[in-house]
């Protein structure tokens, strides 16, 4: 994951979700996040939608999904014998 968010800092995309896709998305989400903030703190104003905790709570389990189910492929191409994945 933080190889990932290596790649992700630097621009090179493609690098950082091949690296971990869910590591990707969490990189994505901080900046979000982090311009999501500043724009708060320049107008001064919250907005509902980024101070909605169903959001929240649906945007981390996403996240948390797509972070499964990258480590479960990894898991099966590297640590299950090719017979019984159907190779």
């Amino acid at each position: 994951m933080t190889t990932s968010w290596s790649h992700a800092v630097r621009g090179q995309f493609i690098e950082a979700a091949k690296a971990n896709a869910g590591g990707f998305l969490l990189a994505v989400l901080a900046a979000v996040t982090a311009a999501g903030a500043l724009v708060m703190a320049a107008s001064g104003r919250r907005w509902k939608l980024v101070t909605n905790f169903g959001v929240g709570v649906a945007v981390a389990l996403a996240v948390l999904g797509v972070t499964m189910v990258d480590w479960i492929i990894r898991l099966g191409v590297n640590y299950w014998p090719a017979s019984l994945i159907g190779q």
